[in-house]
């Protein structure tokens, strides 16, 4: 087995909560595929990305393969004008991927060329449906799919992220490069979000998750529905809740304060319970853990490599650390001692999405329960607005 499929599989299990990869069906099932991805999250998006497509290689910053980067990033090395690149090194870079795809390979392309996580994705550049034309110069035909990649918090540990796929495009020989370019950009925007501003798209997003909640509702599908504009009652609503919120230490998960639909007693309980070997299992790993939360701290210039950095600093620090508890148990002679701590990490990875979320609506609906009302009015209306039945 290669290291970096199984090294990118061990990442996404970690940090993810949840990685849920809608148009699948609109994979080919074989032969070359150009794959365009919007880019948000740094180079964290090639890890979600590299578990919706198998055999998916990417192109790359020829700098994140350097010094520890072959560790965790393989693909065609791009050197960019901004670091030094000519235009040799360009066309050198659209012949060897048109090669790549003349092999049988599958191909994923960032248009953009760097990651944001603002309102809307960034301008796409040329070299996609340059890689395309010079590929359809062989005179075979060639298939091409868009993704789109949306975090409902794109640094948290354990949140969760969904990849939509576009449908396939076909192109044949003798098309333009206008043309073609035009046809991935409109594949591009319909598998991604473009708010008119920060303001718009963060209620957006917290209103998308609020639709996730008890229902059957997608993430995107909810996004979108909001890309063009958010339901004035709701806004209205969450105005007014966030108004009787100041000064108030109001718990949020996903920056939205949960409450709970019942009694508070009961979701207490269960925070109760649940927390116990989740915490547990946090502690028996604190030292990695800790670390990959100070380097997410302490080193991204921008919200969009807080993701990466703990990645880079948490993950392999924890595959040493277990591998430090291997050792103490084959020290011992306890087969016991390992079980336990792997059994306990196990559940405290698995289980601290849902402690979180247990943890807000408990203490919410224990301290602040003179707001349970207007937080559920909210909710139930943001329902009203994409006609999906109240709960």
């Amino acid at each position: 087995m290669k290291w970096h499929p199984f090294f990118h599989r061990y990442i996404r299990e970690l940090f993810y909560s949840r990685i849920a990869v809608t148009g699948g069906e609109h994979v080919p099932a074989e032969g070359p595929l150009l794959v365009l991805c919007l880019h948000r999250n740094g180079a964290v998006d090639g890890f979600v990305y590299s578990g919706a497509i198998s055999g998916l290689t990417f192109m790359l910053k020829a700098s994140l393969r350097r010094g520890l980067g072959k560790i965790f990033f393989e693909g065609v090395e791009v050197v960019r004008s901004a670091d030094g690149g000519s235009r040799g090194d360009s066309l050198q870079l659209v012949e060897t991927c048109a090669d790549y795809l003349q092999g049988g390979g599958r191909l994923g392309v960032f248009p953009e060329g760097t990651s944001q996580l603002g309102p809307r994705h960034l301008p796409f550049k040329s070299g996609a449906a340059r890689i395309a034309l010079r590929y359809l110069e062989s005179g075979r035909p060639l298939s091409a799919v868009a993704l789109g990649i949306h975090y409902e918090c794109p640094w948290a540990f354990r949140s969760r992220v969904e990849v939509v796929m576009g449908p396939p495009l076909r192109l044949e020989p003798g098309q333009r490069f206008g043309e073609v370019k035009a046809r991935f950009s409109r594949a591009l925007e319909e598998v991604g979000c473009n708010f008119a501003d920060e303001a718009s798209q963060d209620l957006g997003q917290k209103f998308a998750y609020l639709a996730t909640l008890g229902t059957a509702q997608g993430y995107f599908a909810a996004l979108k529905a909001f890309e063009g504009g958010l339901p004035a009652e709701a806004v209205a609503a969450w105005e007014a809740l966030e108004r009787k919120a100041v000064g108030r230490r109001l718990w949020r998960h996903q920056g939205v304060p949960l409450f709970p639909l019942r009694r508070p007693w009961a979701y207490l309980l269960l925070t109760f319970l649940g927390g116990l070997p989740v915490l547990a299992g946090a502690l028996l790993n604190l030292p990695p853990l800790a670390a990959g939360w100070w380097a997410g701290k302490r080193f991204p210039d921008d919200a969009n490599v807080i993701a990466l950095w703990r990645i880079l600093v948490g993950a392999p620090l924890l595959m040493l650390w277990a591998g430090g508890w291997v050792l103490l148990a084959a020290a011992l002679g306890s087969g016991g001692l390992l079980w336990a701590y792997l059994a306990l990490t196990w559940i405290g990875v698995r289980g601290w999405y849902r402690l979180k979320k247990l943890a807000v609506v408990a203490w919410n609906g224990t301290f602040h329960r003179d707001l349970r009302a207007e937080a559920l009015a909210v909710h139930q209306l943001v329902l009203a607005a994409l006609k999906i039945p109240r709960i």
